[in-house]
C-alpha cells in the first residue's frame, strides 16, 4: 500500500521524501543503532501548478530514465528570455491577432508588444507562456530557440535548457544547505567560506555548468547573478532565510548514489566539524545545522535523511541531538547535530565521500591513519557472524561458536550475552552441568 499524501515543505517546485510517501510497514527498527529504514516507492511525479496551467509543457521528472530536469518554464515569473529573432516574429505572428489585440490579450501596452516582437526587449516569462498557448507553438519548440536568459535587473546568460540533474548541481545544492545563500526576492546566489579550495570548487562548478563567472568576489566570498539562484531554487535549494527553512533533501538527489555522495560532501565541507586532538581520546565527525525552534521537527527529519543516506554507504551516525538552544530577537534558535564516532565508519566516510583539502580534511586524514584497537564496526561484524552461524543451526554451544569465530570462549560468551540482552539469541540449556551454554537464534537477523 502506498500513501501519497504530499509533504508541505515550503518549496513550490520540488518534492521531497517524507514518512507519508513511503511504503507502509517500512519503519523497521534495526538492532544496533536503532535506525529506521526508509523504502522509496515507485510513484508518479506530480506536476507543479505552472506545469498544470500549460498543456504544452512536459513534466520535469522523466520517469523512463528517472532523470530530473529543469526547463525554462519551471523558473519563476522574474525570468525573461531572448529568442532567435526570426522565431520571435513567427511566435507573435502565429497568435493570429493584430498587435493591438494581442497587447490587450496579454495585458501589456501596444508599444511594448511591438518592441517584444522586434526582439528589442527580452520577453517576460508570463508573456512567453501566454503567447505559446495562443500560437499553439509548444514550450519545447520555444526552448530550442532560446538565445539567452536573465532576470529583470540581471545579466543575460547563454544557458542551454533543459538542465539535467548531475553531480555538480547536487554539490551546489549541498553548498546552499551549508554556507551558500539564495535570496528570497532577487534569487541572487552567494557563497562564503574561509577555505579557498571550496571557493574555487564552487566557482569551477558554476562555470562548467553555465559558463558564468562571479559578478563580485573576494578571497572568501563569491556572488552570482539571480539566474543562478533561480536554477538552484528549481532544483530544490533552500531559500533565505534558512533559519526558517522547511526544505529537505530533494528526491532526485536521493535516487542516485553519486548524487547523494556529492551532496553529502558539500554539506559536510560547509557545516561539518572534525574532532581531533593528540591530547584527547575522543575522535569523530559532526554535522551541525541551525534552525528556529519552530522548525525543530523538520530539522530532525533532514538529519534523519542524512543519517540514512550515510547508512547506505556503511557509515553509521548517531541520532540527531540538540546541542544548544539560545534566544534571538525572533525567538529561540537551536543547533542540532549528528555525529560519526565509529572508526570503521570514519574510514568509509574518508574513502567514499571525503572532504575538500583543508583543515577539516587534514584532521580526518590523521584520524583514519592512526592505530585503533577497538571499533564499533568490527564489533558489529562479529555480532552478525554469530547470528549468521546460529541461523544455520538448531542450537550451538559457546565453545562451538568461539571456534567458528576464531575467538576465545570468554570473548564469544561476552558477545552472546550482549545479543541475549537485545533478545536476538536465547539460551536453551547447557551442554552439561557446569559446562557451556547452548544458544539458538531468537529472531535476530542482522545488527546495524
Amino acid at each position: 500500500m502506498i500513501v501519497s499524501t504530499p509533504l508541505d515543505t515550503g518549496h513550490p517546485r520540488v518534492s521531497y521524501l517524507n514518512e507519508n510517501t513511503l511504503v507502509s510497514n517500512t519503519f523497521k527498527p534495526h538492532f544496533y543503532l536503532d535506525f529506521q529504514e526508509f523504502i522509496i516507492p515507485k510513484k508518479s511525479f506530480i506536476m507543479n501548478n505552472k506545469q498544470k496551467s500549460n498543456k504544452n509543457c512536459s513534466c520535469k521528472m522523466v520517469e523512463e530514465n528517472k532523470k530530473f530536469k529543469v526547463n525554462f518554464w519551471n523558473l519563476s515569473q522574474n525570468v525573461r528570455l531572448n529568442l532567435n529573432k526570426d522565431f520571435t516574429i513567427k511566435l507573435f505572428d502565429g497568435c493570429g491577432l493584430k498587435l493591438k489585440e494581442l497587447a490587450k490579450e496579454v495585458k501589456v501596452s501596444y508599444p511594448f508588444i511591438c518592441h517584444l516582437r522586434r526582439d528589442i526587449y527580452s520577453i517576460p516569462l508570463n508573456i512567453v507562456l501566454k503567447v505559446s498557448k495562443l500560437s499553439n507553438i509548444s514550450l519545447e519548440e520555444i526552448q530550442k530557440n532560446v538565445i539567452s536568459i536573465r532576470t529583470r535587473a540581471g545579466t543575460s546568460s547563454n544557458i542551454k535548457f533543459p538542465i539535467k540533474d548531475n553531480e555538480k548541481i547536487s554539490s551546489l545544492i549541498g553548498h546552499v544547505f551549508g554556507d551558500g545563500y539564495v535570496g528570497r526576492k532577487k534569487k541572487q546566489f552567494e557563497y562564503s567560506n574561509n577555505n579557498p579550495n571550496l571557493i574555487k570548487e564552487v566557482k569551477n562548478q558554476i562555470y562548467d555548468l553555465f559558463s558564468i563567472s562571479p559578478m563580485t568576489e573576494n578571497k572568501n566570498w563569491v556572488g552570482y547573478p539571480a539566474i543562478i539562484g533561480e536554477i538552484l531554487d528549481s532544483f530544490g535549494a533552500p531559500i533565505a532565510p534558512k533559519i526558517y527553512s522547511l526544505d529537505l533533501i530533494p528526491k532526485w538527489i536521493l535516487k542516485s548514489e553519486k548524487f547523494k555522495i556529492a551532496f553529502l560532501k558539500a554539506f559536510f565541507d560547509d557545516d561539518g566539524s572534525v574532532m581531533f586532538s593528540n591530547n584527547y581520546r575522543a575522535k569523530g565527525l559532526n554535522l551541525n545545522v541551525i534552525r528556529h525552534v519552530n522548525q525543530k521537527e523538520t530539522l530532525y527529519k533532514l538529519l534523519e535523511q542524512i543519517r540514512f543516506a550515510l547508512k547506505e554507504l556503511e557509515i553509521y551516525a548517531g541520532k540527531p541531538i540538540i546541542s544548544l538552544e539560545y534566544k534571538k530577537e525572533d525567538g529561540v534558535h537551536i543547533i542540532m547535530y549528528i555525529n560519526i564516532t565509529d572508526y570503521q565508519s570514519l574510514i568509509n566516510f574518508y574513502k567514499k565521500i571525503g572532504l575538500t583539502q583543508g583543515n577539516k580534511f587534514n584532521k580526518l586524514h590523521k584520524i583514519v591513519n592512526r592505530k585503533i584497537f577497538y571499533s564499533k564496526g568490527n564489533e558489529r561484524i562479529l555480532n552478525n557472524q554469530i547470528l549468521e552461524f546460529l541461523s544455520k543451526k538448531e542450537y550451538s554451544s559457546t565453545a562451538e561458536i568461539a571456534n567458528y569465530l576464531g575467538k576465545s570462549k570468554t570473548k564469544a560468551l561476552k558477545k552472546l550475552k550482549q545479543l541475549h540482552n537485545k533478545n536476538l539469541v536465547a539460551i536453551v540449556g547447557k551442554v552439561a552441568p557446569n559446562r557451556s551454554y547452548l544458544w539458538k537464534l531468537n529472531g535476530g537477523k542482522q545488527c546495524e
